[in-house]
């Protein structure tokens, strides 16, 4: 009789946890790309939005969920519409929007950095 029930939970184990998976990707739990944007939402270099946040300033924001205005290009200077603009000096918003921002000793250089995506739907 152990056995027998030993091997139900292993099943429902092994039913559930792709289910929970799922569920877990529908409410947002799948990655994007956050960018470091000017005040016009022009995408600039990442270590911009790290200084500012070492800085306590307000000049450089985070662009969570953004496309850009005219095709696919992501470069410096691509102009976005659209998502969710923090302030790279908030540093607890962005640490939970994807974990960076808590801490401005990062001088890495480039254009977006991957970031967990929350939806505000309900998931």
């Amino acid at each position: 009789m152990s056995q027998r029930r030993r091997r139900r939970s292993r099943d429902v184990a092994l039913v559930a946890v792709p289910m929970l998976a799922f569920a877990f990707t529908a409410c947002g739990g799948d990655n994007d790309t956050a960018y470091c944007v000017d005040q016009s939402d022009r995408i600039v270099e990442n270590r911009n939005c790290d200084d500012d946040a070492v800085r306590g300033g307000s000049s450089f924001f985070w662009l969570y969920g953004a496309s850009a205005l005219s095709g696919n290009r992501y470069v410096p200077g691509t102009r976005l519409k659209g998502g969710d603009r923090v302030a790279a000096s908030n540093i607890a918003e962005n640490a939970r929007r994807g974990g960076f921002g808590s801490s401005g000793s990062s001088k890495a250089s480039g254009v977006g950095r991957a970031a967990a995506s929350h939806s505000s739907g309900g998931g």
